[in-house]
């Protein structure tokens, strides 16, 4: 697990990057070049004067964002820009997907700029949509309004993507006068390979992680300071304490033999009262790609404990590889759709099994996992209710295609009988 790959550094040769840096300065020098090319070959002065919107986002986002999210030292002397796996991955599975999918459009005569202007807009839109179901979902959890749009961090739910993907596909295709349906089942298998490399980025970061695995089964440990080792630091598990509530103070009902809390002391029918965790503060010149240390704060019956970061086990407790399951989940199920799409007689019935599957199987891997809290009162987390309407809905859309007409907007059927003969 790896959630900073390595740093962009602040400065080159003693001259910022970011900001009013070598960065705005090479792409003011690339527009130039190109506004100097445009008018030696005397081409419309629409052509160049239409690349000024762009240039002017990329120069906000050089001076503005760039810097804003650069990490520093507690003294605030600036490190570099953080290249997170998550965000690394996430963009190569955006690169995949548009890539099969392109490759599939190109055998039914579908341009390419078709579908790459498609995969961006609903990339664009969905990571917008991922990205505000997270943050509704753990409201509570954000310190500033900066972590909010600290995406490449991790932090992006797949059916606020699949919702904002959807409403911008539909546009587009409303746009360019596409089937909405037909591009539907085209895009599907593309969207679960992406998806795959997403579940990948969740490993390197740490979201979506399993629960504790005492079975013989295979299981993945996390590095002291990762998010899982937080949370089962938090919880108490890595200390070796079970409690009988979900909330403190609560009565500890069992401790394990070996464990930091056993060592020091603490029994079962004891009384917990405060679990904390507190950071170590990073010294400038360390490694700034290594996760924090922690200690541990407790109070039991009165008594304060301290556990320093050295005290504490080195790795999480063994948790199910929900993330692997899951990208193992997706490859299977983009398979299973690549091979049935020229298969159906309608428009929209790829699609449609492509959402039942994923919302089925999405079900089943959340027993696994152990980040999310039930919702309304049950056991479900949010995605198991989410799952559960998406199945209904689509099932519902199924049938109504079904009904409808056949026939298929798509050149399927000679691309099925070249499959065939080939």
């Amino acid at each position: 697990m790896r959630s900073t790959l390595f740093f962009v550094p602040h400065e080159v040769w003693g001259i910022p990057l970011f900001g009013f840096g070598l960065c705005l300065a090479l792409v003011s020098i690339a527009w130039a070049a190109w506004v100097a090319w445009c008018v030696f070959h005397k081409k419309p002065k629409e052509e160049w004067m239409g690349s000024l919107p762009v240039l002017g986002i990329a120069a906000a986002v050089i001076i503005f964002v760039l810097p804003a999210v650069e990490q520093r030292w507690p003294d605030g002397t600036a490190i570099g820009l953080p290249i997170r796996g998550y965000g690394v991955m996430v963009l190569l599975g955006l690169l995949a997907g548009v890539g099969i999918t392109v490759y599939r459009g190109n055998q039914l005569g579908i341009k390419a700029d078709t579908i790459i202007g498609l995969g961006f807009w609903m990339m664009l839109i969905g990571v917008i949509g991922a990205r505000v179901f997270y943050v509704l979902q753990k409201w509570n959890e954000f310190g500033s309004w900066g972590e909010v749009f600290q995406v490449t961090e991790g932090g992006l739910v797949i059916y606020g993507g699949v919702i904002g993907g959807l409403v911008a596909g539909i546009a587009y295709c409303m746009r360019h006068q596409l089937k909405v349906w037909a591009m539907a089942d085209l895009i599907t298998p593309g969207f679960l390979l992406g998806l795959a490399f997403g579940r990948i980025g969740c490993l390197l970061h740490g979201c979506c992680f399993g629960g504790v695995c005492e079975a013989q089964l295979p299981t993945i440990r996390f590095a002291h300071g990762t998010v899982p080792y937080q949370a089962q630091l938090a919880s108490g598990e890595i200390l070796g304490i079970d409690v009988d509530g979900k909330s403190l103070p609560a009565r500890i009902t069992h401790i394990r033999p070996e464990s930091p809390a056993a060592e020091i002391g603490i029994q079962p029918g004891q009384m917990l009262y405060e679990l904390r965790l507190e950071a170590t503060v990073p010294e400038a010149g360390s490694n700034p790609t290594a996760p924090p240390n922690f200690y541990a704060r407790l109070k039991v019956d009165g008594q304060s404990f301290v556990l320093p970061p050295e005290s504490l086990p080195a790795l999480s407790r063994p948790t199910h590889p929900s993330q692997i399951y899951s990208a193992i989940n997706a490859v299977l199920l983009c398979c299973l759709l690549w091979f049935l799409q020229p298969a159906p007689r309608r428009d929209g019935v790829v699609f449609c099994v492509g959402i039942m599957l994923y919302a089925f199987s999405r079900f089943l891997l959340e027993g696994v996992r152990s980040d999310e809290a039930g919702q309304l009162g049950t056991d479900l987390t949010i995605a198991q209710w989410v799952g559960v309407g998406a199945i209904l809905l689509a099932a519902a859309a199924l049938v109504m295609i079904l009904r409808g007409p056949a026939g298929r907007s798509l050149a399927w059927g000679n691309h099925a009988q070249m499959a065939k003969t080939a």
